[in-house]
């Protein structure tokens, strides 16, 4: 079987133009027109311009797909046919010589024409060749995506430092604040240390009960005072110690703590004593404070009668 190659081979074609040989191929799927720019392009003349190819015989030969091969020892000769020649039967010779002055002019502007048009027309070409190669780029490469690809990463990064910046203020500011917080501790605990006659008291020294018998002034609290001390309204203020530490005793007796738990009352006068002589000698936090915050709680029981 034979292949397709065979069946589509272009013909060639050798043209004389002035004793030098020109070799032209053409598709048999060129028409006549087709062909006959080819060989004016070929040998330079015009488009359009009408050409006669002549046999070493000087037999025309017809241009056209069909038209014999030849060989380069066998070339066709060609003869431009001047629009003179082609009238040239019906003038006379003297309208004729014009007539082949005006052709060769007219051949001339049309040379010229069809150059620039040919130039115009190969430079548009190019311009479209190299379209449909950027073209292609861009569609191989992604070109556009990539750009808005890292169009968008750069907006990300941009983002992100800015975010980190803002993260290093934040930081900072904290780091302020915890230096101004130590300070300001560090300066509480050197207040809270000073000698003044309201400091705490020596961590080194040990609490240690009371083994004696408490001696402090007893006081025998009326009635009045055991209503008053069952009302949130009871003025601490006006009271000795002794005097609390008797009305402490009264709560717990009152309350039944001494009874239920089987306190000794010996051990309860110790342990009230202890807590007198121990507490904390400040403006607020003392002695006073505690009878105060009991006495308020034992009025609050009393008052909703719990149980």
């Amino acid at each position: 079987m034979g292949s397709a190659s065979s069946t589509y081979r272009p013909k060639c074609i050798y043209l004389d133009i002035d004793g030098r040989i020109q070799k032209v191929i053409f598709s048999k799927y060129c028409n006549s027109k087709d062909i006959m720019d080819l060989f004016c392009i070929a040998t330079g003349l015009p488009r359009n311009t009408t050409i006669s190819l002549l046999t070493a015989d000087n037999c025309m030969v017809s241009i056209d797909p069909t038209m014999p091969a030849n060989s380069e020892r066998s070339p066709y000769k060609v003869i431009p046919v001047a629009a003179g020649q082609l009238s040239g039967q019906s003038c006379k010779s003297g309208d004729a010589a014009l007539q082949r002055g005006w052709g060769c002019l007219l051949s001339s502007v049309v040379f010229c024409y069809d150059s620039l048009l040919f130039l115009s027309e190969k430079e548009e070409l190019f311009q479209n060749l190299l379209g449909q190669i950027a073209e292609q780029f861009s569609r191989v490469f992604k070109i556009n995506e990539l750009k808005t690809e890292v169009a968008n990463h750069l907006a990300m990064l941009e983002k992100k430092v800015e975010l980190e910046g803002l993260k290093v203020v934040e930081i900072e500011k904290c780091k302020s604040d915890i230096k101004k917080m130590r300070e300001e501790m560090a300066a509480r605990n050197s207040r809270t240390s000073c000698p003044c006659k309201y400091s705490f008291l020596d961590e080194n020294k040990r609490l240690t009960p009371r083994r004696d018998v408490p001696s402090y002034p007893k006081y025998m609290l009326s009635q009045e005072t055991i209503e008053a001390l069952r009302k949130p309204t009871f003025d601490v203020w006006l009271w000795e110690p002794n005097e609390m530490l008797s009305c402490l005793e009264h709560m717990y007796h009152d309350l039944g703590l001494v009874k239920d738990f089987n306190i000794n009352p010996i051990t309860l006068k110790r342990w009230l004593l202890c807590i007198h002589d121990n507490y904390r000698n400040n403006p607020f936090h003392n002695f006073r404070h505690c009878f105060c915050v009991t006495q308020m709680m034992y009025s609050m029981i009393s008052l909703c009668s719990l149980q």
